[in-house]
């Protein structure tokens, strides 16, 4: 049998809570839930992977819609450019989310 390891995780606050709510519920700890957790995950062949490929495909649906109506609704020309200043913006979002997610503490080995 292969040897237990030891992980180190970050979730936010309300995760944490319910992750504690959870595993009280079921009479286990927080590390055993979420082992139990990463198990299930590994054996169903990372659903957790597929569900990210359907997000994004859904993602890019909805774009691919929302500009096509856009298109219709306020012309071809104007639609580019909010479509331009849409980009711009998310950009920067991203940007700011990215840098949040850098600044987190790493856990200390």
């Amino acid at each position: 049998m292969a040897r237990k390891k030891s992980l180190k995780i970050w979730v936010d606050a309300l995760a944490a809570a319910r992750l504690s709510v959870r595993a009280e519920e079921v009479g286990t700890t927080v590390s055993e839930y979420v082992a139990d957790l990463v198990s299930r995950d590994l054996g169903e062949r990372g659903r957790a992977d597929a569900l990210a490929g359907d997000g994004l495909e859904m993602h890019f649906l909805t774009a691919i819609l929302l500009r096509s109506l856009l298109g219709k609704a306020v012309g071809e020309t104007e639609a580019d450019k909010l479509v331009e200043r849409a980009r711009k913006k998310a950009h920067e979002q991203a940007r700011a989310v990215l840098a949040d997610t850098q600044a987190t503490p790493k856990a200390s080995a």
